[in-house]
């Protein structure tokens, strides 16, 4: 072997050799006949690959095209050393753990690869001898945004926060393992199962479209009780430090509400207005971030027809790190796009259908509530750019179909 002194006998193959002789030998090629091809004992050559197989190995942790972490695992000594580059807890894969056990290194390998490469019983062969074994020295990065199918989650029923959505209806919310993603599960109304999570999706599109912060949605499996529901997950805000609390939290505490008379009163820009400004004194923000954030709400609320902009999901976020409050990404958005209504196909006509949207806190139709907000901000200004609105091809109602045609005209004439 060689020494310090650059001494002793060489090895009869290089590393560049010895890579390829490894990668065969892990495809199945026998010992015996590498080591005969080679012109070394079959007693060195396993040596070798013993040496190589107990060297620890890096794993990179990828979300999109950004490295956010560094995994560096012992195989032998059953320990990982952990390396996070990125601030925000919800890109990491072990969030706010920087010390994770073994065991905890497995659980994650098993969700980020084991399940996507097709694996249906994760953790019974993770690293043993057997059809499904792996070589984990082949996993050199995770790409936690690229999964290759779609994800599903499981839940039991202490994972579960029943939300009731009206005395017919419920939908399932829950965190994932790790408290990773939010995941919220098509809503189930009268017994019928809702399309809302295609409006999630939908919104959470248009909103990127023109560039209004919000909480992006994507396509899962809400697995529990022996059922999968369509749902959508999202990155838990929670783990970067943002607690959300809501409007109507914050004028409780100040004995305010908007269902009092003086609100009512006003017209949909005073209502508006009103709330920018409770927004900016509670907290101690600028009235026209404020502003400008209840105006991203109501012309995302109007592009999807959204009936649900209640107090209670729009506010503003606190942030533990720096002590203050925050502008909040918009979420939430999944009635509209008549996908929540167990009435549809009970409407005679669009028209007939149109009756029962509305925009809240306003009340107001989402066509001329945009009419109104654009003689008042100026929509194609504020939104620079953006001269149509793409609408993702998922819709496949007729009265969400022609909500988007009509939709898209007006924005288009708008001046």
């Amino acid at each position: 072997m060689a020494n310090e002194r650059n001494a002793g006998r060489k090895p009869k193959i290089s590393e560049e050799q010895f890579k390829e002789i490894l990668e065969r030998y892990n495809s199945g090629e026998s010992i015996t006949s590498l080591a005969v091809e080679c012109g070394i004992t079959k007693q060195a050559l396993s040596k070798r690959i013993k040496v190589a197989k107990e060297q620890p190995i890096i794993i990179n942790w990828v979300d999109g095209d950004e490295c956010v972490s560094t995994i560096n695992v012992d195989l032998k000594r059953q320990a990982i050393i952990l390396a996070n580059y990125a601030v925000q807890l919800s890109k990491l894969p072990f969030g706010f753990n920087t010390n994770p056990t073994w065991q905890e290194f497995l659980r994650v390998l098993e969700e980020k690869y084991l399940i996507h490469v097709g694996a249906d019983e994760p953790g019974v062969f993770l690293f043993t001898d057997g059809e499904k074994t792996f070589d984990p020295r082949k996993i050199k990065e995770l790409h936690i945004n690229k999964p290759e199918s779609l994800p599903e989650f499981v839940f039991t029923k202490q994972d579960i926060l029943l939300t009731r959505t009206d005395t017919d209806g419920f939908q399932m919310k829950a965190l994932s393992g790790r408290r990773v993603h939010f995941v919220k599960s098509q809503a189930m109304m009268s017994g019928l199962l809702m399309r809302d999570w295609v409006v999630e999706i939908i919104a959470s599109d248009i909103a990127q479209q023109l560039n209004i912060p919000c909480v992006v949605q994507k396509h899962c499996i809400f697995a529990y009780g022996g059922r999968k529901f369509d749902a959508v997950f999202s990155d838990n805000f929670e783990l970067d430090g943002y607690t959300f609390l809501s409007f109507e939290s914050m004028l409780e505490e100040r004995h305010l509400s908007t269902k009092e008379d003086f609100f009512f009163k006003m017209n949909a820009i005073e209502k508006l207005k009103w709330c920018a400004t409770k927004l900016s004194e509670i907290g101690n923000l600028s009235y026209q971030d404020t502003e400008r954030y209840m105006l991203n709400l109501a012309v995302l609320d109007c592009l999807v027809g959204n009936v649900d902009r209640h107090t209670r999901n729009f506010g503003l976020f606190y942030n533990s790190s720096t002590g203050k409050y925050e502008i909040p990404l918009i979420f939430d958005n999944g009635m509209g796009l008549f996908e929540h209504d167990y009435y549809r196909d009970n409407y005679r006509n669009y028209e007939e259908a149109m009756n029962n949207v509305y925009v809240s806190p306003y009340g107001e139709d989402p066509f001329e509530l945009l009419l109104m907000l654009n003689k008042e901000f100026h929509i194609k200004e504020v939104y620079s750019g953006v001269k149509d609105i793409r609408y993702l091809d998922i819709l496949n109602t007729p009265f969400a179909l022609e909500y988007e045609r009509r939709m898209r005209s007006l924005w288009q004439k708008l001046d």
